[in-house]
């Protein structure tokens, strides 16, 4: 019964009345009334001056005021926090990504939507991201395949075009578009295997019966880039990662379709989260099917720095 009395008591300490302590507790007036009017009686203690509109805390009920407030004080302001959560005001949203543009995109326009909200990003390889997902130690995650399973919830955000990357004097440099069959026997620069665009490099060479020289692997876009710029050999690139480069031309792939993709994933059970709710509604609502198209700057620089 004290909890009742007590919790009563500090509501109309603090909200200023009976009427607003009543609409914070959700009962009826007559009920707080009724808890306040015990807790005095009981203990034969004045706690409130009542004038004839307004009350005052006597200073027993200052004392008494300074000690409920370490006991439903902090339950206010929890509540307060969790209302604020509700509402997307606050809160963090941890975010996992095996490559930062499509990540990034998606962190611009979640923020303008809900600019309270704190982001964090790790970009990392696919096996660390989804061990994460699993642990509960990212929310979301975007990877480069689909990685749906009764435990992961995952839908594709956006289709990447993979085109040939060439050294300024190579014989090729001159054109826009490349058949595949064309890439026959060239030195080729490959991504470390778990890549998604050596993955989807190897498929349509492997169905267009077509062997290439490897000579070298790297697990790096970036160092892939500086090596075909010095000559050592082509490339496959995806348009949406590259990086222009004074030294390298771009072509597309004429007679084949290569691709990656883009997938948002979070784990089933959390899938209707509110904050991760959000993300993957937004996600879903960007969500670009058709391949990307290399920009008309690099498509322009893929053209014309040859002449």
């Amino acid at each position: 019964m004290y909890e009742k009395w007590l919790k009563a008591f500090h509501m109309v300490a603090t909200q200023g009345g009976f009427t607003a302590a009543a609409r914070t507790l959700n009962v009826g007036q007559p009920t707080i009334s009724t808890h306040i009017k015990a807790l005095e009686d009981y203990f034969r203690v004045e706690l409130f001056y009542r004038h004839s509109r307004t009350i005052e805390l006597t200073e027993t009920g200052r004392a008494l005021r300074e000690i409920t407030q370490g006991l439903y004080g902090h339950e206010a302001e929890a509540i307060s926090f969790l209302r604020s959560v509700e509402q997307m005001d606050r809160g963090q949203l941890r975010l996992g990504a095996v490559g930062p543009h499509d990540v990034i995109e998606l962190v611009d326009a979640f923020r303008r939507q809900h600019p309270r909200i704190e982001l964090a990003v790790n970009v990392a390889p696919r096996r660390d991201i989804l061990a994460r997902l699993t642990a509960f130690e990212v929310d979301v995650g975007i990877f480069a395949d689909d990685v749906a399973s009764t435990d992961v919830h995952s839908s594709l955000y956006c289709r990447h075009q993979v085109m040939v990357a060439v050294p300024k004097g190579h014989r090729l440099a001159h054109r826009a578009s490349v058949r595949i069959a064309e890439l026959r026997d060239e030195p080729v620069i490959l991504r470390d295997a778990p890549a998604a665009t050596r993955r989807a490099a190897d498929r349509a060479l492997t169905e267009a019966k077509v062997r290439v020289r490897p000579i070298m692997e790297i697990n790096s876009r970036e160092s892939v880039r500086e090596a075909i710029a010095l000559g050592i050999g082509i490339g496959f690139v995806s348009a949406r990662e590259f990086a222009l480069h004074p030294d390298v031309r771009l072509l597309r792939v004429s007679d084949v379709a290569i691709e990656t993709a883009s997938y948002v994933a979070c784990l089933a059970v959390r899938r209707q989260r509110p904050l991760i709710k959000a993300f993957m509604t937004m996600a879903q609502a960007m969500a670009q099917p058709r391949p990307a198209q290399l920009p008309g700057r690099a498509r322009s620089l893929g053209r014309h720095r040859g002449r």
